[in-house]
Formats: structure tokens, sequence, C-alpha cells
């Protein structure tokens, strides 16, 4: 489904609305950064079909030690307002057919797990780490509600160089004061950044301690990451030697 003026003019809308607490986005927003996409379902194969095409697009062509910061957000017409557990069911069942899609043709990103269990674990799509952040209209946070279902795709890549400028707690200093502003307190996911897999915290509903993520990366994805792993130590140890 192509992107439609009115989905682009309610995601503008939202991120510029004085709820929405990412402060980087919205920047990013008015800057040209943001890369935004919509599509008809959901938890769809026709969803993830053209998201896996407009992702690769997309890591092709972005810069990321720009300054602006950029990220890909992917909107959906349909459902809207499920719950939030619906929503969690849904986002990993996109995340899955978007690996199934994205497989086929490229390996998993260097450096980082396909073990959604895994501290290392990033989503991989094209070859390059994501954070993926969804957003719903029954968010529990209410600068997380957009008009219809959201998924933002955030470098790992760009993290790293905003964490390496000294500029990282900074920006999640001014995003915790908006948000108690918003809301009273600061977003319980926070406190969870690089303890547990990441994984926990795409969907925004807290998780009990035995929480399992449903996702499953592809054999063939974890066979080639074993191998890239086994051919560096035998490098290294070839060095040593």
């Amino acid at each position: 489904m192509a992107m439609t003026v009115d989905a682009r003019r309610d995601v503008e809308e939202f991120m510029l609305g004085e709820r929405f607490a990412c402060l980087a986005g919205r920047s990013a927003w008015r800057r040209g950064g943001i890369t935004h996409r919509h599509y008809d379902l959901l938890g769809g194969e026709d969803s993830a079909r053209l998201l896996a095409l407009d992702l690769a697009e997309f890591v092709s062509s972005a810069d990321w030690s720009a300054r602006t910061f950029t990220s890909f957000i992917a909107t959906f017409e349909q459902p809207r307002g499920v719950d939030e557990l619906r929503f969690e069911e849904l986002l990993w069942q996109q995340l899955q057919l978007l690996h199934e899609q994205d497989a086929d043709f490229h390996h998993w990103a260097e450096g980082y797990s396909s073990d959604p269990q895994s501290p290392e674990f990033a989503f991989s799509v094209a070859g390059h780490p994501f954070f993926v952040i969804g957003l719903h209209e029954t968010h529990r946070r209410f600068g997380r509600r957009p008009p219809f279902p959201m998924l933002a795709f955030n470098s790992h890549e760009q993290f790293d160089r905003i964490k390496d400028a000294g500029m990282w707690d900074r920006l999640a200093e001014k995003i915790r004061k908006q948000d108690i502003q918003l809301q009273g307190d600061i977003n319980p996911n926070l406190y969870e950044y690089e303890e547990l897999s990441e994984t926990r915290r795409y969907s925004g509903r807290p998780k009990p301690a035995d929480w399992q993520c449903p996702f499953a990366a592809r054999e063939s994805a974890r066979q080639a990451e074993r191998e890239r792993v086994a051919e560096r130590e035998l490098t290294v140890s070839a060095a040593v030697a």
C-alpha cells in the first residue's frame, strides 16, 4: 500500500505534538531525517514483503555518520485500537515475516546475536542491526500513542556513534524529563537497557521475568553467524601462533 498524504500528515502531527517524548525523533522529522512508509496490515505477509524492500533501500542509502538523526518509520492502516497484548503479538508476527523475507537475501547483522533472549541481540534487516520501537493507540505511555500502529527502526550503529560522541546520557536525560512532565514517571522500560535482551522493550508492554520472545531466526541465519564467529576465532588463533 502506497503511503497516503493523510498518513504522512497524521505521523507529522504525532511526532511534532507536545506528547511525543523522543526529542531526537522530533528534530529528525523537522530536518528530513525520517523515512516513512505506510502499509496495509500489521502482521501481514504483503506488508512484510514491501517492508523488507523498503528497509533494504533505506539501509543502502542511509548515512549513519550524519549529524542529523535518521530512522525508518513504518505505519499500518489496520488493525486500529487493539489492546497492548494483541499489538505485541502482531508486532512479533510482523517481525518474523519480515525476517523470513530478509533472510533469503541478507545475513544477520555482524557482531550481533540472532538469539532473541541474548543481551547481544539486535533485529537484523539487510545485514544492519536495528532496535525496534512499537507504538499504538492504546499504549500505556501517553507519548507512544500515534493514530495507528507504528514500528520505528532505529540503527544500533547510529546509537553507538551518539554514545561515542558523549551525547547519549544528555539525550536520555532530556527524554526522561519530558516523560515525567507528561506522565509523572519514567518509562520503566528504560531501566532494563543493556541488562536484558532488548526484545523485552520492543512493544512497550512490561514483561514478567520468565517471558520468552516468540521470534526465531531462520537456521540459515544462525548457521551463518556461527560460521563467521568460527572464522574470526581461527583468524585470531593464526595471528597469535
